[in-house]
Protein backbone atom coordinates (compact mmCIF):
# COMPACT_ATOMS: atom_id res chain seq x y z
CA UNK A 1 0.00 0.00 0.00
CA UNK A 2 3.25 2.44 0.59
CA UNK A 3 4.13 1.35 -1.90
CA UNK A 4 1.26 2.16 -4.22
CA UNK A 5 1.23 5.64 -2.75
CA UNK A 6 4.64 6.85 -3.10
CA UNK A 7 4.02 5.75 -7.38
CA UNK A 8 0.88 8.01 -7.06
CA UNK A 9 2.68 10.88 -5.14
CA UNK A 10 5.69 10.83 -7.51
CA UNK A 11 3.50 10.20 -10.41
CA UNK A 12 1.20 13.68 -9.22
CA UNK A 13 5.29 15.02 -8.85
CA UNK A 14 6.21 14.18 -12.08
CA UNK A 15 2.63 15.88 -13.46
CA UNK A 16 3.29 19.37 -11.71
CA UNK A 17 6.73 19.27 -12.88
CA UNK A 18 6.03 19.16 -16.56
CA UNK A 19 3.06 21.05 -16.18
CA UNK A 20 5.61 23.89 -14.59
CA UNK A 21 7.80 23.28 -17.33
CA UNK A 22 5.07 23.89 -20.12
CA UNK A 23 4.52 26.69 -18.34
CA UNK A 24 7.62 28.25 -18.43
CA UNK A 25 7.75 27.46 -22.11
CA UNK A 26 4.73 29.36 -22.35
CA UNK A 27 5.89 32.49 -20.85
CA UNK A 28 8.93 32.41 -22.35
CA UNK A 29 7.49 32.35 -25.94
CA UNK A 30 5.40 34.99 -24.46
CA UNK A 31 7.92 37.29 -24.01
CA UNK A 32 9.61 36.33 -27.29
CA UNK A 33 7.00 37.62 -29.13
CA UNK A 34 6.34 40.47 -26.98
CA UNK A 35 10.16 41.36 -27.47
CA UNK A 36 10.01 41.13 -31.15
CA UNK A 37 6.59 43.21 -31.29
CA UNK A 38 8.87 45.42 -29.69
CA UNK A 39 11.75 45.09 -32.05
CA UNK A 40 9.45 45.56 -35.33
CA UNK A 41 7.92 48.90 -34.17
CA UNK A 42 11.23 50.21 -32.78
CA UNK A 43 12.34 49.23 -36.60
CA UNK A 44 9.20 51.17 -38.19
CA UNK A 45 10.27 53.75 -35.93
CA UNK A 46 13.72 54.56 -37.40
CA UNK A 47 12.39 53.80 -40.49
CA UNK A 48 9.93 56.93 -40.40
CA UNK A 49 12.55 58.77 -39.34
CA UNK A 50 14.62 58.22 -41.57
CA UNK A 51 12.47 58.83 -44.50
CA UNK A 52 11.74 62.26 -42.77
CA UNK A 53 14.93 63.09 -42.52
CA UNK A 54 15.73 62.49 -46.14
CA UNK A 55 12.50 64.20 -47.31
CA UNK A 56 12.94 67.01 -44.93
CA UNK A 57 10.23 66.84 -43.02
CA UNK A 58 7.40 66.26 -45.96
CA UNK A 59 9.29 68.66 -47.94
CA UNK A 60 9.54 68.44 -51.38
CA UNK A 61 12.86 66.58 -52.84
CA UNK A 62 16.20 68.26 -53.50
CA UNK A 63 16.60 69.11 -57.03
CA UNK A 64 19.24 67.31 -57.35
CA UNK A 65 18.09 64.26 -55.62
CA UNK A 66 17.83 60.75 -57.14
CA UNK A 67 13.64 61.61 -57.39
CA UNK A 68 14.00 64.80 -59.00
CA UNK A 69 16.19 63.74 -61.47
CA UNK A 70 13.87 61.02 -62.66
CA UNK A 71 11.05 63.23 -62.31
CA UNK A 72 12.88 65.95 -64.31
CA UNK A 73 13.84 62.93 -66.91
CA UNK A 74 10.40 61.76 -67.15
CA UNK A 75 8.56 65.40 -67.96
CA UNK A 76 10.99 65.59 -70.55
CA UNK A 77 9.58 62.68 -72.15
CA UNK A 78 6.46 63.35 -72.03
CA UNK A 79 6.69 67.04 -73.02
CA UNK A 80 9.52 67.07 -75.85
CA UNK A 81 8.25 67.63 -79.47
CA UNK A 82 4.61 68.87 -78.40
CA UNK A 83 4.51 72.49 -79.33
CA UNK A 84 3.84 75.01 -75.91
CA UNK A 85 2.23 78.54 -75.48
CA UNK A 86 2.10 80.43 -72.89
CA UNK A 87 0.09 78.07 -70.81
CA UNK A 88 -1.40 76.47 -73.31
CA UNK A 89 0.08 72.72 -74.35
CA UNK A 90 -0.67 71.24 -77.95
CA UNK A 91 -1.61 72.56 -81.36
CA UNK A 92 -3.28 75.59 -81.93
CA UNK A 93 -5.02 74.20 -84.74
CA UNK A 94 -6.37 71.57 -81.98
CA UNK A 95 -10.23 71.09 -82.45
CA UNK A 96 -10.83 69.97 -78.48
CA UNK A 97 -9.26 72.05 -75.42
CA UNK A 98 -9.26 70.92 -72.38
CA UNK A 99 -8.53 73.46 -69.67
CA UNK A 100 -7.25 72.47 -65.47
CA UNK A 101 -8.52 75.05 -63.32
CA UNK A 102 -5.47 74.09 -60.61
CA UNK A 103 -3.66 74.86 -57.34
CA UNK A 104 -0.15 73.73 -57.50
CA UNK A 105 -0.27 72.99 -54.14
CA UNK A 106 -3.40 70.88 -54.24
CA UNK A 107 -2.56 67.00 -53.84
CA UNK A 108 -5.81 65.95 -55.48
CA UNK A 109 -4.53 67.99 -58.81
CA UNK A 110 -1.32 65.99 -58.92
CA UNK A 111 -3.02 63.02 -58.84
CA UNK A 112 -4.31 63.50 -61.59
CA UNK A 113 -1.66 65.29 -63.23
CA UNK A 114 -0.06 61.82 -63.18
CA UNK A 115 -2.70 59.96 -63.85
CA UNK A 116 -5.63 61.01 -66.30
CA UNK A 117 -3.79 64.04 -67.62
CA UNK A 118 -0.41 62.04 -68.15
CA UNK A 119 -2.37 60.06 -70.77
CA UNK A 120 -4.33 62.88 -72.20
CA UNK A 121 -0.77 64.30 -72.86
CA UNK A 122 0.90 61.33 -74.41
CA UNK A 123 -2.21 60.62 -76.70
CA UNK A 124 -4.65 63.08 -77.29
CA UNK A 125 -2.55 66.07 -76.66
CA UNK A 126 0.45 64.75 -78.66
CA UNK A 127 -1.67 63.61 -81.85
CA UNK A 128 -2.94 66.73 -82.23
CA UNK A 129 -6.49 65.97 -81.22
CA UNK A 130 -6.45 68.40 -78.31
CA UNK A 131 -5.02 71.27 -76.85
CA UNK A 132 -4.73 71.57 -72.95
CA UNK A 133 -4.72 75.00 -70.98
CA UNK A 134 -4.06 75.40 -67.04
CA UNK A 135 -5.42 78.08 -65.03
CA UNK A 136 -5.15 79.03 -61.61
CA UNK A 137 -7.83 78.70 -59.06
CA UNK A 138 -6.27 78.92 -55.08
CA UNK A 139 -7.87 75.78 -52.52
CA UNK A 140 -5.22 74.02 -51.01
CA UNK A 141 -2.21 76.62 -50.84
CA UNK A 142 -5.29 79.27 -49.02
CA UNK A 143 -5.20 76.54 -46.68
CA UNK A 144 -1.87 76.01 -46.01
CA UNK A 145 0.29 77.68 -43.60
CA UNK A 146 1.40 80.65 -45.79
CA UNK A 147 -1.53 81.18 -48.75
CA UNK A 148 0.54 84.63 -49.72
CA UNK A 149 2.56 81.92 -51.45
CA UNK A 150 -0.26 81.42 -54.27
CA UNK A 151 0.75 84.50 -56.34
CA UNK A 152 4.09 83.82 -56.18
CA UNK A 153 4.06 80.07 -56.72
CA UNK A 154 1.61 80.21 -59.81
CA UNK A 155 3.34 83.08 -61.50
CA UNK A 156 6.50 81.08 -61.37
CA UNK A 157 4.62 78.75 -63.69
CA UNK A 158 3.67 81.13 -65.66
CA UNK A 159 7.26 82.96 -66.17
CA UNK A 160 7.99 79.79 -67.79
CA UNK A 161 5.53 79.45 -69.98
CA UNK A 162 6.96 82.85 -71.79
CA UNK A 163 9.57 80.57 -72.69
CA UNK A 164 7.30 78.01 -73.89
CA UNK A 165 7.82 75.21 -70.70
CA UNK A 166 5.07 76.54 -68.37
CA UNK A 167 4.13 72.53 -68.30
CA UNK A 168 7.26 71.43 -68.14
CA UNK A 169 7.53 73.17 -64.96
CA UNK A 170 3.59 72.89 -63.58
CA UNK A 171 4.26 68.59 -63.93
CA UNK A 172 7.60 68.80 -62.03
CA UNK A 173 6.01 71.09 -59.35
CA UNK A 174 3.27 68.10 -59.26
CA UNK A 175 6.06 65.40 -59.24
CA UNK A 176 8.27 67.00 -56.47
CA UNK A 177 5.36 68.23 -54.48
CA UNK A 178 5.46 68.32 -50.69
CA UNK A 179 2.95 67.57 -47.85
CA UNK A 180 0.35 69.51 -48.06
CA UNK A 181 0.25 71.54 -45.28
CA UNK A 182 3.78 71.97 -44.76
CA UNK A 183 5.99 75.26 -45.67
CA UNK A 184 7.54 73.80 -48.21
CA UNK A 185 7.12 76.24 -50.97
CA UNK A 186 9.89 78.97 -50.83
CA UNK A 187 12.28 80.73 -53.28
CA UNK A 188 14.49 77.67 -53.13
CA UNK A 189 11.97 75.31 -54.16
CA UNK A 190 10.85 77.50 -57.10
CA UNK A 191 14.12 78.24 -58.36
CA UNK A 192 15.29 74.24 -57.92
CA UNK A 193 12.37 73.85 -60.02
CA UNK A 194 13.44 75.92 -62.90
CA UNK A 195 16.62 75.02 -62.77
CA UNK A 196 16.21 71.54 -63.94
CA UNK A 197 14.12 72.83 -66.90
CA UNK A 198 16.42 72.10 -69.88
CA UNK A 199 16.31 75.12 -72.44
CA UNK A 200 14.92 77.38 -69.84
CA UNK A 201 17.26 80.29 -69.23
CA UNK A 202 17.21 80.51 -65.64
CA UNK A 203 18.23 84.13 -65.20
CA UNK A 204 15.46 85.79 -67.19
CA UNK A 205 13.11 83.20 -65.49
CA UNK A 206 14.12 84.56 -62.42
CA UNK A 207 12.97 88.20 -63.52
CA UNK A 208 9.69 87.06 -64.98
CA UNK A 209 8.12 85.62 -62.08
CA UNK A 210 8.08 88.52 -59.98
CA UNK A 211 6.22 90.71 -63.05
CA UNK A 212 3.05 92.23 -61.97
CA UNK A 213 1.21 91.33 -65.41
CA UNK A 214 1.79 87.44 -64.39
CA UNK A 215 0.77 88.15 -60.95
CA UNK A 216 -2.20 89.77 -62.32
CA UNK A 217 -2.90 87.27 -64.96
CA UNK A 218 -3.04 84.21 -61.73
CA UNK A 219 -5.24 87.13 -60.23
CA UNK A 220 -7.55 86.94 -63.35
CA UNK A 221 -8.33 83.04 -63.31
CA UNK A 222 -8.92 83.43 -60.07
CA UNK A 223 -11.93 85.70 -61.10
CA UNK A 224 -12.92 83.82 -63.93
CA UNK A 225 -13.58 80.65 -62.16
CA UNK A 226 -15.43 82.16 -59.62
CA UNK A 227 -17.81 83.73 -62.34
CA UNK A 228 -18.31 80.34 -63.27
CA UNK A 229 -19.11 78.98 -59.92
CA UNK A 230 -15.67 77.18 -59.96
CA UNK A 231 -14.58 76.35 -56.14
CA UNK A 232 -12.27 72.80 -56.21
CA UNK A 233 -9.27 72.00 -58.11
CA UNK A 234 -9.21 70.34 -60.30
CA UNK A 235 -11.63 71.42 -62.44
CA UNK A 236 -11.71 69.96 -65.95
CA UNK A 237 -13.56 72.02 -68.64
CA UNK A 238 -13.67 70.41 -72.13
CA UNK A 239 -14.71 72.20 -74.94
CA UNK A 240 -14.99 71.73 -78.41
CA UNK A 241 -17.19 71.94 -82.12
CA UNK A 242 -20.07 70.56 -80.11
CA UNK A 243 -19.79 72.47 -77.43
CA UNK A 244 -18.96 72.11 -73.40
CA UNK A 245 -19.16 69.01 -71.84
CA UNK A 246 -20.15 69.29 -67.92
CA UNK A 247 -16.73 69.99 -65.94
CA UNK A 248 -15.67 67.64 -64.20
CA UNK A 249 -14.75 68.19 -60.47
CA UNK A 250 -11.67 66.61 -58.51
CA UNK A 251 -9.45 63.55 -59.72
CA UNK A 252 -11.14 61.56 -62.71
CA UNK A 253 -9.82 58.60 -64.96
CA UNK A 254 -8.69 58.73 -68.18
CA UNK A 255 -11.62 57.00 -69.69
CA UNK A 256 -13.71 59.65 -67.96
CA UNK A 257 -12.00 62.43 -70.04
CA UNK A 258 -12.03 60.25 -73.62
CA UNK A 259 -16.19 60.40 -73.00
CA UNK A 260 -16.09 64.46 -72.62
CA UNK A 261 -14.14 64.60 -75.29
CA UNK A 262 -16.00 62.84 -77.72
CA UNK A 263 -19.17 64.02 -76.52
CA UNK A 264 -18.08 67.92 -77.77
CA UNK A 265 -15.82 66.62 -81.16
Amino acid sequence: MASRTKQKEEARARRLAEEQARSERERRARRLQMLGGVVIAAVVVVAVAIAISASGGGGAPPPNSPSARAAASAVTGLLTGVPQSGTTLGSPSAKVTVTEYGDLECPICRDFALGAENNLISGDVRSGKVKLVYRSLETATGNGPDPSVFGTQQAAAYAAGLQQHAWDYILLFYHEQGSEGTSYVTPSYLQGLAKQIPGLGYATWATDRTSPTLLAQVTADQQAAASKGFNSTPTIVVQGPKGQAQPIIGNTDYGTLESAIKSVS
